[in-house]
């Protein structure tokens, strides 16, 4: 017997990979995890008829001979399946996005960095020309939609959306998609995101500001991801935990972030949950919220973050480099000729100042173009060291006309910064 599983707490992009496969691989069957989220939980009460899955509650796992995982990579975050760790002769097949925290070993790999795991069986799907009907579109749409925000998030592919629009062609609805995916929420989901923007702290990890929630809540209330979402951009913060306990035995926490600050996978595993370097979530048992707040904080500052110094991005200084005795019309050529943005100016080996575009044009314009440039240097311009973070230099580069920041160190320059230096950077904040 050959069965697809995937992670508890079920999200769609869980489910529409699960069946996703069912069409790859005839005869698999789908073993669905008890624990779901609300929102699969409604889409399931309508057309799980349509789907060939099973809930996993006394689902005989002894003629397993085939264990396909979705969207997961981990064993602890599957539901009951510690029977088939280890199992003689059991073929193991991943498809997956997650790529750290693995430890599920497997004769056939599929895992790549996407935005939704479902993206990479429908790019199969699309290979083998395999025949799906609308409801099933809808369902791949909902679980690409829901990990990315809507092809908002960062961790987006061009490879996601060129499967929407694969999806759009073979009918998917999206007025149902909007219906499943709606962000407006009820009195109680008001109440605790106003408690969550009186009651939080912001505290500096490294480069990042990170604001910590942490409450009790009343039972039953779910979709609280999207608060946690939603308290970040109010807060205009880089990454943003809640921490929520509606149960006297556990703690659930939900982390948000910006990609490249803040690894929230990476925290979210060391809890024994799993997610994203943007996104994730755990269960901390025995715990109450400010005891969970306490062990996010020391997690924090044990290294869940990752700011790149600009000493690893930064230029050679040479080629942006003129003496102060050159003159205007020199510089003029320099700038031009290498296509540069401005120039740093330095007399005696040390900085004095800058040179931008609009420098050179006001001295043509004065008939001044023959004057050395150490009249024209701007003095007051922005410095960094190779410590500095490329996220605060994106910051300071706003205040550098030259479109170049100079990196000392001590007195001596070391490096100079650019725009396309930070380019790539800038993309993953």
């Amino acid at each position: 017997m050959q069965i697809v599983t995937t992670h508890t707490g079920t999200d769609f992009d869980a489910l529409a990979s699960m069946v996703a496969c069912t069409f790859l691989y005839p005869g698999a069957v789908g073993v669905l995890p008890k624990m779901v989220n609300p929102e699969v939980k409604q889409f399931l009460a309508i057309h799980a008829h349509m789907l060939r899955v099973e809930p996993r509650k006394d689902f005989d796992l002894d003629p397993v001979t085939s264990l396909i995982v979705v969207d997961a990579n981990n064993w602890k975050r599957l539901d009951s399946m510690d029977s088939l760790v280890g199992r003689d002769g059991l073929e193991v097949i991943c498809w997956d996005h997650h790529m750290e925290g693995v430890n599920i070993e497997s004769g056939e790999t599929h895992r790549e960095e996407v935005g939704a795991a479902v993206t990479l069986l429908l790019e199969e799907m699309q290979k083998r020309d395999t025949p799906f009907s609308p409801i099933h579109a809808t369902l791949f749409l909902l679980g690409i939609y829901s990990d990315t925000g809507g092809l908002r998030y960062p961790s987006v592919t061009a490879r996601d959306a060129a499967m929407v629009s694969f999806l759009i062609e073979n009918g998917a609805d999206l007025n149902v998609v909007s219906a499943y995916l709606d962000d407006a929420v009820d009195d109680a989901h008001a109440e605790v995101f106003s408690r969550m923007l009186e009651e939080s702290e912001v505290v500096k990890v490294g480069a990042a500001r990170v604001g910590i929630s942490a409450m009790q809540i009343e039972t039953g209330l779910t979709s609280l991801a999207r608060l946690v979402s939603k308290f970040r951009e109010f807060k205009g913060i880089d990454a943003a935990f809640g921490i929520f306990q509606a149960d006297s035995q556990k703690s659930m926490i939900i982390g948000r972030s910006k990609p490249g600050l803040v690894d929230i996978g990476q925290i979210m595993r060391a809890l024994g949950g799993g997610g994203h370097p943007g996104a994730g979530s755990a269960i901390i048992r025995g715990a109450g919220p400010d005891e969970a707040a306490a062990q996010v904080r020391t997690l924090l500052d044990q290294g869940g973050h990752e700011a790149v110094p600009v000493g690893k991005v930064m230029s050679e200084p040479k080629r942006y480099v003129v003496d102060a005795a050159v003159t205007m019309a020199d510089a003029a050529r320099i700038l031009e000729k290498d296509k540069l943005s401005g120039l740093l100016v330095l007399d005696g080996g040390a900085l004095l100042g800058g040179l931008c575009a609009q420098d050179f044009a006001k001295a043509e314009k004065g008939g001044r173009s023959g004057v050395p440039v150490k009249g024209y240097a701007r003095r007051q311009i922005p410095r960094i060291t190779p410590d500095t973070s490329c996220r605060e230099a994106v910051e300071q580069m706003s205040g550098a006309r030259e479109g170049i920041l100079p990196v000392l160190d001590g007195d001596e320059l070391v490096g100079v910064v650019s725009q396309v230096d930070l380019l790539l950077q800038v993309y993953e904040f």
